[in-house]
């Protein structure tokens, strides 16, 4: 029943479907490409040990660059992919808490300051991180409890919740750095949201009936 009714609606509205998963698709690719560029671009800069906000701290040659691209763009486009995806499956919860996620993605264009770290830029873009985050575990939580929904989307949620918690255990058991652990993290994020969105493209109706995603 609760596969019949997420198809149901993602066949309906095969144009918001694809409009969904395209803006999903172009924030990951979007965000990996910037990354790619400016970690190349950024003298100093480890693309495996730095933290991933030295790109656009204050003092970078290319910080405005990255901080719109990387952090303000693509942060706009996952909001606009979050309350897509909570209209598309019925669920405004689910749709605010991803927004909510995008939004503190997209404020995380504000600029860190390396040199003062309990500067107040400093402080609101580590929390604006924190926010982002935080809105997206609660979707996936909203998700795990919407019975309704397909068993895949419920079960992909908890895959990526099971896979979040893993990075942050290694961490606190020393295993892994912090800023290897802020790679984990996104990855996770951008990975559940890259296999959401090709889910939702290859998502079709077949002969005259709803079928379930391909697999």
């Amino acid at each position: 029943m609760g596969g019949a009714r997420i198809n149901r609606l993602v066949s309906q509205t095969a144009p918001n479907r694809y409009l969904t998963a395209s803006l999903g698709l172009l924030a990951v690719g979007l965000f990996a490409v910037a990354y790619i560029v400016f970690s190349l671009l950024t003298p100093n800069f480890d693309p495996a040990h730095d933290f991933i906000s030295k790109l656009g701290a204050q003092g970078q040659p290319y910080a405005v660059w990255w901080n719109t691209i990387g952090f303000l763009v693509v942060g706009m486009f996952l909001s606009a992919f979050g309350l897509l995806f909570g209209r598309l499956i019925g669920d405004a919860s689910i749709g605010l808490s991803l927004a909510v996620s995008g939004f503190g993605f997209a404020v995380a264009a504000l600029p860190t300051d390396l040199a003062r770290v309990d500067s107040f830029l400093s402080k609101a873009h580590y929390v604006s991180i924190c926010i982002s985050l935080g809105g997206w575990c609660f979707g996936m939580a909203r998700i795990r409890q919407v019975a309704s929904l397909a068993p895949q989307i419920r079960r992909n949620a908890g895959i990526a919740a099971v896979l979040l918690l893993m990075p942050i255990l290694c961490r606190f058991a020393n295993l892994i750095s912090l800023p290897t652990t802020h790679r984990l993290l996104l990855a996770v994020v951008f990975g559940w949201i890259a296999v959401t969105s090709i889910g939702l493209m290859l998502t079709r109706p077949q002969g005259g009936k709803q079928s379930e995603p391909a697999k």
